[in-house]
């Protein structure tokens, strides 16, 4: 779904823009419409049960029939929609006025280092994706912002997880492949070494990485093992480190 007003794609049956907050229209109207549906639902049932006969039931059948028929056109809408925005063919783009405003908001972000909602403003803006099309000169700032906000999931993943009881979910290999596409990455943009600074200390404070083991990973050429202590299974390794640190 595209924001009427800052243009910004989201969930269709989020209520608001989750970017400036533009009531949704569409999902208020279909919210409205399934408690219309559950109402005409609840009074079928009760004559069911009052009455007892098969017209009712027959009756009952016949309205579920047309509400989830309904319910289906709506759905395979979307589907078709979504479809056609991000096919090829699609002719989806952000012009005019609303680019300028995009690319205002993108600059504001920047400055102030807010580069996760500089991305996903570009990100859900712009027809191809992460090409950033619409956005061409601040690409190379958003592929690296990119490579990182995956590095950062992992470990608030990781968080997550020893919130949740399961003590020190260390670094695993997925992770280290992600750092590996961070690291290795050409665009030297203007917050790489912002960027990398910032993973770093993940690396040296969280997973308890020495400098040149961190150095070592930069160094490292693709699909090349990395590993700690002489050992492959990063994951036990830094899971062993995590506890005697953060146990003292």
């Amino acid at each position: 779904m595209k924001c009427t007003n800052c243009g910004a794609d989201f969930a269709s049956d989020q209520l608001r823009c989750p970017y400036c907050g533009t009531v949704n229209e569409h999902a208020l109207k279909l919210a409205k419409e399934l408690q219309t549906y559950d109402a005409a639902y609840e009074k079928k049932r009760d004559e069911l049960l009052e009455n007892g006969t098969n017209r009712v039931l027959r009756h009952l059948t016949f309205g579920l029939g047309m509400v989830f028929l309904a319910i289906a056109i709506i759905f395979l809408g979307f589907v078709a929609f979504y479809q056609y925005r991000f096919s090829g063919e699609s002719s989806y783009q952000v012009s005019g006025t609303r680019l300028v405003r995009n690319k205002e908001m993108i600059a504001n972000y920047m400055d102030e280092g807010q580069y996760i909602r500089a991305y996903l403003l570009a990100s859900t803006t712009d027809p191809t994706g992460e090409r950033f099309q619409n956005y061409p000169e601040y690409a190379a700032e958003l592929f690296d912002i990119y490579n990182y906000s995956i590095i950062l999931t992992g470990v608030l993943q990781s968080m997550d997880s020893m919130d949740e009881g399961n003590n020190y979910a260390a670094l695993q290999d997925t992770d280290v492949i992600s750092l590996q596409i961070f690291y290795g990455s050409d665009e030297n943009s203007a917050v790489k070494d912002e960027l990398v600074q910032e993973i770093d200390g993940y690396l040296r404070d969280y997973y308890r990485l020495t400098e040149e083991e961190i150095e070592t990973l930069k160094a490292l050429e693709p699909g090349k093992q990395f590993t700690l202590e002489g050992s492959a299974d990063i994951e036990s390794v830094t899971k062993r480190r995590m506890e005697a640190y953060f146990e003292k």
